[in-house]
């Protein structure tokens, strides 16, 4: 039975992606973004006259806290922060106000909940999934943590609530369909400086790199509006989790370079600040528990699998 689902902020590659399965399969799509057009609605108008009729509501608004077009300062720092807090009490507060409400709301957030760890050897992170609880403190968990809070505001009562948290999303560089969204992750900036030969794993390279592949993030998604069990938090990460050097090398063989070497984590607080350095220099083991468990089957659940998908499709323009 077709679906009407509204996306907050759904103007971004994982949003592009998710409307375009949506639609494929007969939905019918309404995203929330800053400017008026086509099968759209503004915050400001969500707030003057509250979420139309539907039946889901996924919320993807919130800068990204990774933007390199973008020096880390105060300002912007508060930027990240309002871009989701202040969207998602939004939309929130608009399910529990509308006379009739969705059946479902998906809130998203990152893996950078569970905090961070810095070790020496990759097998002295712990495994985590969505029942543990954070394991160190630091700006991008307490971002999520509030992040969350937020979501959680939902009534329950009327609303079932799936939290997705993230890991790292990689996508194809250049797809003819998706010409006008130029946004595509941190995947394409990777690809781009290793066939340059730029070749180079982050910090001491032993850090968890929990990825998962675009295609794997939609299929997710469109679990939890299909499956009435899908409540509550699911990680969206790949089950074959590497670590930054074992990624950096991989990719670096798909395209026919070497790894050359470190880039410094002096040089990458530098010029990312130390607050979002974290992200990159630190990690967390994290895995899809309660996916496997309700018997979700990955596309991609392995790395090589994920790098030649998106290798061919990059170069092939697919």
């Amino acid at each position: 039975m077709s679906q009407h689902i509204v996306i907050g902020g759904g103007s971004g590659f994982i949003g592009t992606e998710l409307k375009r399965a949506l639609e494929d399969r007969g939905d019918r799509v309404t995203l929330i973004s800053r400017t008026p057009g086509d099968q759209r609605i503004t915050w400001d108008q969500l707030q003057e006259e509250g979420l139309p009729q539907c039946d889901v509501v996924i919320n993807l608004a919130g800068k990204h806290i990774l933007d390199m077009s973008r020096f880390w300062t105060a300002k912007y720092r508060d930027e990240v922060v309002r871009s989701r807090i202040e969207t998602t009490k939004c939309l929130v507060e608009s399910i529990n106000n509308a006379a009739e409400p969705p059946s479902l709301f998906i809130s998203t957030a990152g893996k950078c909940f569970y905090g961070s760890q810095a070790f020496q050897r990759q097998e002295q992170y712990l495994d985590m999934d969505e029942a543990s609880d954070p394991v160190g403190i630091d700006f991008p968990s307490q971002l999520v943590s509030t992040w969350e809070a937020a979501a959680d505001e939902i009534d329950t009562s009327i609303v079932r609530h799936t939290k997705l948290r993230f890991g790292i999303v990689l996508a194809e560089q250049f797809d003819r369909k998706l010409a006008t969204n130029g946004n595509r992750g941190i995947f394409p900036l990777l690809r781009q400086c290793f066939t340059a030969g730029l070749c180079m794993s982050l910090g001491s390279g032993v850090q968890p790199f929990p990825w998962v592949h675009i295609d794997d993030v939609v299929g997710i998604t469109l679990r939890a509006i299909d499956d009435a069990r899908a409540e509550g938090i699911y990680n969206v990460v790949a089950p074959g989790i590497v670590s930054n050097q074992e990624f950096s090398e991989l990719l670096a063989t798909k395209l026919g370079r070497k790894v050359l070497g470190k880039v410094p984590a002096w040089l990458i607080k530098a010029i990312v600040g130390i607050e979002r350095s974290t992200i990159l220099l630190l990690g967390q083991r994290v895995r899809p528990s309660r996916s496997l468990e309700q018997g979700y089957r990955f596309k991609f659940p392995d790395l090589d699998s994920c790098l030649t998908n998106l290798t061919t499709r990059s170069m092939g323009g697919a």
